[in-house]
């Protein structure tokens, strides 16, 4: 298979598993800007309720996402340059609400996190 053709078939895969989280590490790199298009369509409207991490080079892929966190490299790991926060989606929850909180509603005290 080709690249291309290996990331449409990851692509497919996740769909068939709906996870709660996706974390996509240059997934779309060996396609056009049409099918990374599609791809990400298809995800964000059959998955609403995921939470998408990308590490991408693509800054067409920042309207799929409703938060853009820069990291640059520094000497024993990575500082963090901006965070900066983009449309959010509906029905979706942020990665470290979903960690605290789990996926149901019942009880305790609920705090936001940023």
């Amino acid at each position: 298979l080709s690249g291309g053709e290996k990331q449409r078939l990851a692509f497919a895969r996740l769909l068939l598993h709906s996870p709660d989280i996706i974390v996509l590490d240059e997934a779309t790199s060996a396609l056009d800007e049409k099918s990374q298009e599609k791809m990400m369509e298809t995800i964000v409207h059959e998955l609403p309720k995921v939470t998408i991490i990308s590490v991408a080079h693509r800054a067409e892929l920042e309207a799929f996402h409703s938060r853009k966190i820069t990291l640059e490299r520094r000497k024993g790991g990575a500082k963090l340059v901006s965070d900066i926060e983009l449309v959010p989606r509906k029905g979706k929850r942020n990665v470290f609400q979903r960690a605290l909180w789990g996926s149901g509603t019942k009880g305790g005290a609920r705090r936001e996190v940023e």
